[in-house]
């Protein structure tokens, strides 16, 4: 790898590409530990919290904003804890009202300064409690939702702050966290381990699927919450966690299990009729080595008779890391345009190419989507259809093009801040236009899997070029953008359809290489 690819690649690394709708289990934090400052969940609101995240949209949120109005507006959702709280600006004062008697005054701070901004709005918040009760009650955790959430709103809709609890869920979910690499199921009153995962510390310490836990560290598994089981089962890496476990009215045995960093599952793999099938729910940290990892077991387990191709399912996958995302559609591609990126910030600014290394030696691949693959999941569907190296089959995906830069507050809670749009290599953005099958699988009516690759075969099938005049006026012509959509709306149905047209197309190598080629255009607009 080069080391303009490197450096580009690192910035990456700083960014997501995932919808509001995307939900994370509850974990810890990936160290197992808050941040020091903050562990002690402190009653005060704090002004480096806000310094840093006002600071960091002036920086690099994706248009130039107005930091006097953000902070304005955010401190007007004070109201939705306390209603009898109001801030208001008047030329150079802010004041506070409680209850509709003036309370306050502040001198306006000066210009557009993020730490100016940041301080009078702490100075506000701190007098509003000692006159307003409810607010004064409230958590510095909620202030900061509310607060944080009149900022953002006036952004767009995927800037977004999250606090400290979900944000640790994320970060895990993301990241990994520090855990021994189980679920655990409720049934009848009784605590189930699921979900070993394979090779991890409660796998190589003997913990199997349907094993009853009983204790932790000692402590009755019946007088612990199911949230107080999962925290005590997390902590920091290298640590030693005991849990106490029966199976098939066994004695119970006690396990020590040193924690590791884990990192959920995103990949699973099955063969069927000679073809592997790879299911990526999301992208996270380990997503890229870990469809690495499968597709080297998928032919393996092959033998001698091989596989003759493989599905890429990425049906209903909200996005995730960016960075995984190219990852990914590097693994399939020797040459080419994977993505490009623009933004205000010099390192939003981005254009990467393939890497000459292609996983599956050039075999045959098909990607599944739907209306719920989004962000990521269209940019590695885009790149493999862009460059004829994939036929895409389904319903035109979500339409979200855009990158989130992820900061970590001090409180550790997190500010998700649009950064960048994501272009395709044929040059038309993802936002709103989302990716077009080149098998559409969801138009009233195409019910069957042997109809829609006769179309393709008489040559009834819309080429994508058509759809280059549509995406070239899309951003900013809604007709056009109607138009687009309509083209493969997305609408629910029967999901067995879309893999029983992939795995049709590639038993038929000369009927495979016609979709792929109509996938090919040529450029709207080079970036």
């Amino acid at each position: 790898m080069s080391d303009r690819h490197a450096s580009l690649r690192a910035a990456l690394r700083r960014c997501v590409a995932a919808p509001l709708a995307v939900a994370f289990l509850a974990f810890g934090t990936a160290s197992g530990e808050p941040s020091r400052a903050f562990a002690a969940a402190p009653s005060f609101v704090s002004e480096q919290v806000f310094s840093v995240g006002f600071g960091k949209i002036a920086e690099v949120y994706l248009l130039p904003v107005a930091i006097d109005q953000l902070a304005l507006d955010g401190l007007k959702g004070l109201t939705g804890i306390d209603p009898s709280v109001k801030v208001e600006r008047d030329g150079s004062t802010v004041r506070l009202y409680v209850s509709g008697t003036l309370t306050a005054e502040f001198g306006a701070a000066a210009g557009n300064d993020p730490g100016a901004w940041a301080a009078l709005t702490t100075r506000v918040i701190d007098r509003a409690r000692l006159y307003a009760p409810v607010l004064g009650q409230a958590t510095p955790e909620r202030i900061y939702q509310v607060v944080f959430d009149g900022v953002t709103s006036g952004l767009d809709g995927y800037s977004r702050y999250t606090g400290l609890q979900r944000a640790t869920t994320e970060r895990a979910q993301r990241e990994g966290y520090g855990g021994i690499g189980i679920s655990l199921e409720i049934v009848n009153g009784r605590t189930l381990i699921r979900d070993v995962l394979p090779r991890g510390p409660a796998d190589r310490s003997g913990v199997r699927d349907g094993d009853q836990l009983l204790a932790i560290d000692g402590d009755l598994t019946t007088r612990l919450g199911e949230g107080e089981m999962r925290d005590r089962l997390r902590g920091p890496t290298g640590s030693v966690v005991t849990v106490t476990l029966a199976r098939d009215g066994s004695a119970p045995r006690r396990i020590p299990v040193r924690r590791e960093r884990v990192v959920p599952g995103t990949v699973s793999a099955s063969a069927v009729d000679q073809v592997g099938v790879l299911k990526v729910d999301r992208f996270n940290a380990t997503t890229a080595s870990t469809l690495r990892d499968s597709v080297a077991s998928l032919r393996q387990g092959a033998g001698k008779a091989g596989l003759r191709g493989y599905v890429l399912d990425l049906r209903g996958n909200p996005g995730g890391l960016l960075d995984q995302a190219v990852a990914v559609a590097d693994l399939f591609m020797r040459r080419g345009r994977i993505i490009s990126t623009e933004g205000r910030h010099p390192d939003s600014r981005q254009r990467i190419e393939a890497t000459p290394d292609d996983i599956i030696d050039g075999q045959p691949l098909v990607v599944l989507v739907d209306g719920r693959s989004a962000s990521s999941a269209e940019v590695v569907a885009a790149a493999l259809q862009d460059s004829g190296r994939a036929v895409v089959v389904g319903a035109s995906s979500y339409g979200k093009g855009s990158v989130q830069t992820v900061t970590r507050l001090p409180n550790d809670g997190e500010l998700f801040l649009t950064w960048s749009r994501i272009y395709t290599p044929a040059g038309y953005t993802l936002h709103r236009q989302g990716v077009q099958p080149t098998i559409c699988t969801s138009r009233a009516g195409q019910e069957d899997a042997a109809a829609l690759l006769s179309d393709l075969r008489n040559g009834r099938a819309i080429s994508m070029s058509q759809l280059v005049g549509w995406r070239a006026r899309a951003a900013d012509d809604e007709q056009a953008l109607a138009r687009l959509r309509e083209t493969c709306p997305w609408k629910e149905h029967e999901p067995e359809l879309d893999l029983k047209v992939a795995l049709m197309l590639l038993a038929e190598p000369g009927l495979y290489q016609r979709a792929a080629a109509l996938s090919v255009v040529n450029t709207v607009a080079e970036r």
